[in-house]
């Protein structure tokens, strides 16, 4: 093999035509500059579980190369491929709200530690969607674009064209501001101010 080039066929075929198809959809998704990443996880353990990914995530995925709007069959299959990411081990939860929950729960885990909003992902994979249509027209001299405007995008006050992370708050002021647990004893009834928060927000902090 000549220094400097590697040769496609093996990896290809290494790969399954299927992954290897949509391996540039895969790299808009879980991180490019254009579109973002995620908190905390790299390339590689995307890789692991991308290889896999079942069918469909892999057809969720080439779907975003179309020129049609992202469907809820897209999204909630794309959102249970980013739950497998983030779940701990022996867990199975494939929602986002209840995978927010759980983390926040049984983890205590930082918001850097948790998958993004339902609201934030569904940005997030318009903008996946945007970059993968120009990508899948590489070789098209007249491209046929969509609007990023209406697709994970906004303008700013200065005409400046900017990610739009998300339309929904992350969780309502009153669990933002929630202050961990100092009980010395179990916390099992109503006695304890921090289970009676918990309670009372829990519905809001599964709004999103």
């Amino acid at each position: 093999m000549v220094p400097g080039v590697v040769e496609i066929a093996p990896i290809w075929g290494a790969f399954g035509e299927e992954k290897a198809a949509a391996l540039h959809v895969f790299h808009a998704f879980t991180g490019a500059d254009t579109v973002g990443r995620f908190s905390g996880l790299g390339k590689m353990k995307w890789f692991q579980q991308h290889m896999k990914a079942d069918s469909q995530v892999v057809v969720a995925l080439m779907k975003l190369t179309e020129q049609s709007d992202v469907t809820q069959d897209v999204k909630d299959a794309l959102a249970k491929f980013v739950c497998l990411l983030y779940s701990p081990k022996g867990t199975h939860i494939r929602n986002i709200p209840d995978l927010r929950w759980h983390l926040f729960c049984k983890h205590l885990a930082e918001s850097t530690k948790l998958p993004p909003t339902t609201s934030s992902l569904e940005e997030h994979i318009e903008r996946v969607h945007v970059q993968a249509v120009v990508w899948s027209q590489a070789t098209v001299m007249w491209q046929h674009l969509l609007d990023p405007l209406k697709h994970g995008y906004h303008r700013d006050d200065h005409g400046d064209i900017l990610p739009t992370t998300t339309h929904i708050p992350a969780a309502p002021q009153a669990i933002l501001e929630l202050i961990r647990c100092q009980c010395k004893a179990h916390c099992t009834t109503q006695r304890c101010s921090c289970k009676r928060q918990l309670d009372l927000h829990r519905a809001l902090f599964m709004w999103n």
